[in-house]
């Protein structure tokens, strides 16, 4: 990604740009980082290629935004590892980050300016009255989206934003092993990219991503992000009634703003053992049948490499947005 011009690093990620995307992804947490190669076939893709490093549990710092590096040498290590495994150089590649690390949210504005500095100026005024973090120590940008019914403001920007200094040292440990990241997208924004193949552009379509620490809903119509709501578990395990009760209150502000609009599809990323509790929580309150990925969802022509689709959904899903 390239912070200095446009298009930025999140409109990349939403697929606003027109050049074709690298077959090879990367995806990185905390515990480690996976590699695949999507070759095309057809209508559909193959999973050419999965690889896998672990790091050590001292390689990242922790915070509520995740944290900068404590080891860079380990990513590198990683990554030049990974790169190994391949048969042929790897010069360009997608990266995935968690939901935690790259959050996205969306704010009304009266204008945005074509000028990047000037436009970077606005968002993170903006930002700053939406979030509990220093503004100034993060990457950020925007992407218009359509407007909401009867909102204040003429536009709408689904504005995206990570810590500076560990977007920076994830593009420096890739670029010491000359791989050049194109594009950086969460694990939200990557697994519905790779479900939109599965749904008619006109339908109203939801999104529930399960992670060890958080959950994602996220609802989508024209392909086109509309709502997107992060939620961290804090100390403890998942609160039914918290999850509950914020998926009420999701489905009463569907209903206000979009109330001749039913909601068609809901997908299901989660790992296995939660799939029953979070089908059922879903199914009850979001007034739809929730459905658990599944090999049908996929513009795949071979069953998935990985050990499930939580893990490779992300990974074809960024393998399939286009980067500038």
């Amino acid at each position: 990604m390239r912070s200095t011009r446009l298009p930025s690093w999140i409109e990349r990620a939403l697929g606003l740009s027109p050049v074709p995307p690298p077959p090879h992804v990367f995806a990185l947490d905390t515990t480690g980082l996976r590699h695949g190669c999507f070759g095309r076939e057809g209508q559909g893709y193959v999973y050419e290629h999965e690889s896998s490093r672990e790091l050590g549990a001292e390689a990242f710092g922790e915070g509520m935004l995740g944290a900068p590096m404590r080891d860079p040498q380990a990513l590198r290590d990683a990554v030049e590892g990974l790169a190994q495994d391949f048969p042929e150089p790897i010069k360009s590649a997608s990266l995935v980050l968690p939901d935690t690390w790259l959050r996205l949210i969306f704010t009304e504005i009266s204008e945005l300016p074509r000028k990047q500095s000037a436009r970077e100026e606005m968002l993170r005024w903006k930002l700053k009255r939406l979030v509990p973090f220093r503004v100034e120590d993060l990457r950020i940008s925007g992407s218009l989206v359509t407007p909401f019914p009867a909102q204040e403001e003429p536009l709408r920007v689904l504005v995206g934003f990570a810590i500076e200094l560990l977007i920076k040292q994830l593009e420096e440990a890739f670029a010491a092993v000359g791989i050049e990241i194109g594009r950086i997208t969460n694990t939200t924004q990557a697994t519905a990219a790779s479900l939109a193949h599965a749904t008619d552009p006109a339908d109203l379509v939801a999104l529930a991503v399960a992670h060890d620490d958080a959950y994602t809903l996220s609802f989508y119509r024209q392909r086109e992000p509309l709502l997107y709501r992060y939620k961290a578990y804090g100390e403890g395990a998942l609160s039914t009634e918290a999850v509950r009760r914020d998926l009420r209150l999701t489905t009463t502000f569907l209903h206000q703003h979009f109330p001749e609009t039913a909601l068609a599809r809901i997908f299901l990323a989660a790992p296995q053992e939660q799939e029953e509790p979070w089908l059922e929580l879903l199914g009850d309150e979001l007034e739809a049948v929730a459905e658990p990925l599944a090999f049908e969802h996929f513009p795949i022509s071979r069953t998935q490499v990985g050990p499930t689709w939580l893990e490779t959904a992300p990974l074809l899903g960024a393998a399939s947005l286009e980067v500038a």
